[in-house]
């Protein structure tokens, strides 16, 4: 049996997810339901359709494209979209000229996803950089991930996991001897909010994160400072508490942001937080000097 690796995107010459010029491939599929999360298509395993209605034309070429009469309209009208009928096959989006119709969610084998790292290596080694594997959570993927990873490590690149904590501790092990870095998401040190809002086990991500700094690997705590969460000193305190707890020293401070927000209209969602306005950069630094009078070395973004 081949291995493969559900992607929602491939994303080259990025700079916020690790050391140097990076290609950071996104897997879909995540076991927390963050309402602030940037890519709402990874949290499903399922491939997805993407509707941004704003690109639309209303050209009339999906509903020609389509066999299912998911798409439905007139002549120079936005058509509607009918999801329960939808079977995501891709017609529309091939016949869409606008781009208005994206498909999230292809299986990649770990050699084909390689093919297409490789050709920014020289970029790699000029910078330091490397390959990040972000998500979703990619370590729901552990056996073709491993197998990813390796092929990594054959070409002598620099590996990153950007992980939210909450999988299974065998992953763990299974990745890990291909793993150069952990970018490792902190949300808060509250078990009982952290559940609530995202879904996650305190218990659980914590040990994992233990796990991680026992490898001997470099871990990066990545706190996303969200409004209405954990935006305020009490919840900074015990976030900063914890990682040092666990052996983390450096921790990157991630400003709230709405960039993503155009992205659950897209999938037929609502955005839970609203118009809740981003933070600034200025608005998050108290936090870092917070951090550094308790001795840790803490960055705002990545």
């Amino acid at each position: 049996m081949i291995n493969t690796l559900r992607v929602m995107d491939v994303e080259r010459f990025a700079t916020k997810d690790g050391p140097g010029i990076r290609t950071t491939v996104f897997l879909k599929g995540c076991p927390l339901h963050c309402p602030w999360c940037a890519n709402p298509e990874s949290q499903s395993a399922s491939t997805q359709l993407l509707w941004f209605e704003a690109k639309c034309t209303a050209c009339g070429a999906c509903v020609a494209a389509c066999g299912q009469g998911a798409r439905t309209g007139g002549p120079g009208q936005k058509p509607l979209l009918d999801r329960a009928k939808c079977l995501r096959c891709g017609a529309c989006v091939e016949a869409c000229p606008s781009g208005a119709l994206q498909l999230s969610g292809a299986d990649r084998t770990p050699a084909s996803l390689l093919e297409e790292v490789l050709r920014d290596a020289d970029y790699y080694a000029a910078s330091g950089g490397g390959v990040t594997v972000s998500g979703g959570e990619p370590l729901t993927q552990p056996e073709a991930l491993a197998e990813f990873l390796s092929l990594c490590k054959e070409h002598g690149l620099h590996t990153a996991v950007e992980t939210c904590g909450a999988f299974a501790p065998a992953a763990l092990e299974r990745c890990a001897p291909w793993l150069d870095l952990f970018l490792f998401d902190v949300k808060s040190a509250d078990a009982r909010r952290l559940a609530e809002v995202t879904g996650a086990d305190l218990a659980a991500v914590t040990a994992n994160l233990r796990r991680a700094g026992a490898l001997g690997r470099e871990v990066v705590a990545r706190v996303p400072v969200i409004p209405g969460f954990n935006h305020d000193e009490a919840s900074m305190r015990a976030i900063f508490a914890l990682a040092r707890d666990c052996g983390v020293g450096r921790l990157d401070l991630l400003p709230y942001h709405t960039l993503g927000k155009n992205k659950y209209a897209a999938l037929g969602r609502a955005y839970a937080l609203g118009d809740t306005p981003m933070l600034t950069r200025a608005e998050v630094q108290p936090w870092q000097q917070l951090a550094a009078s308790l001795g840790l070395d803490a960055r705002v973004g990545g």
